[in-house]
């Protein structure tokens, strides 16, 4: 079935979550500039409590940038001073020495999005061993012993919800292009995996094409011109990361092709929504991250103060999907993230 601008639906328990998490939306403030190279990076407050640090996928994303806010917002209020710091790679070799610098820095609690799920463990778990208090955001670990919580957003829904655009568009007939950053994240295999799901509804529609692009816009772009040439009856394009759907926008823009294919992606961040708003991308299921990051601070800062019960070792929260049709809505802005500052 089609979805509009509502919650997605949601597993019983994961509803629950979501409901006991309502009021807890951490407040936006000026997001600290972020590192370009490991071991650089910028912090914020004074020396109270003591540290916070976080460490996005990659710096110069959107989602991480909206989930800096949410977790700035709530060490300010708690008493900790922050720090946010990143490599543009999202890639394990360029975030493990980054991981490495931050814990020398003897942080109280660590929000950290792993760029693998086992590469990153050990580093982490250093860091767990000197005593800091973790919990991974948005990606995961495989291993998630020791951990304060593991919150992201329910992922499988998301690519179950750009499934039913797709289906809508292609009126249940057709090919689909697919661009994941890679084979093992997390967040990009389980969107896949709704993908998928939600398609295997519509024997009609088939996936011809799946690319693994990284991080970089202008991969997704080149990737997209490729596709338009090696599979010219390609009528609908799912992109996994933030990244995916806006290079497939810029691809059909230069090839004067806008409209010709129907792009679908993840997240919200200006650039996104300016695009989704012409119609140069159809649709974008839009996550949390402010809510992200407020939370990971929450739990941790829960963890080291003693209120363990207070703390959700595993959060799914639910995404909203948005339509170009939906997108000047007044009720959705506020599910946009906010400009990189």
């Amino acid at each position: 079935m089609f979805l509009t601008t509502r919650m997605i639906a949601l597993p019983a328990a994961a509803l629950l979550t979501a409901a006991a998490l309502a009021g807890c939306g951490g407040s936006s403030s000026a997001g600290s500039s972020s590192g370009s190279t490991p071991g650089s990076g910028s912090g914020s407050g004074t020396a109270g409590k003591g540290l916070v640090a976080f460490i996005p996928g990659a710096t110069g994303v959107g989602f991480y940038d909206a989930l800096e806010e949410g977790a700035k917002a709530e060490a300010a209020k708690l008493g900790y001073t922050f720090l946010y710091q990143g490599s543009p790679d999202f890639t394990p070799a360029a975030q493990t020495p980054v991981v490495n610098a931050v814990c020398t820095k003897h942080p109280k609690i660590l929000l950290i999005a792993p760029t693998d799920p086992v590469a990153l463990r050990p580093a982490i778990q250093t860091c767990m061993n000197a005593g800091v208090k973790v919990v991974t955001v948005d990606t995961a670990l495989t291993n998630t012993a020791g951990l304060v919580s593991a919150i992201t957003s329910n992922n499988i829904q998301g690519g179950e919800a750009a499934a039913g655009v797709i289906a809508k568009a292609l009126k249940d007939h057709g090919q689909v292009a697919v661009f994941s950053i890679d084979g093992t994240t997390t967040t990009q295999v389980e969107r896949v995996q709704g993908l998928k799901k939600g398609l295997a509804r519509y024997p009609g529609i088939s996936i011809v094409s799946s690319q693994f692009t990284g991080q970089p816009e202008t991969v997704s772009e080149t990737d997209t011109k490729a596709i338009m040439t090696s599979h010219p009856q390609v009528k609908a394009l799912f992109g996994a990361a933030e990244t995916n759907a806006e290079g497939a926008a810029q691809a059909l823009s230069s090839l004067g092709s806008t409209g010709k294919l129907t792009v679908v992606g993840y997240d919200a961040d200006p650039s996104a929504v300016s695009l989704l708003k012409t119609g140069a991308i159809s649709a974008l299921v839009i996550q949390q991250p402010a809510r992200e990051g407020q939370l990971g601070v929450e739990y941790g800062n829960d963890a080291l103060t003693g209120h363990t019960a207070l703390i959700k070792t595993s959060v799914l929260l639910p995404n909203i999907l948005v339509t170009t049709a939906e997108a000047g809505n007044p009720a959705d802005a506020k599910y946009y993230y906010p400009a990189a500052s």
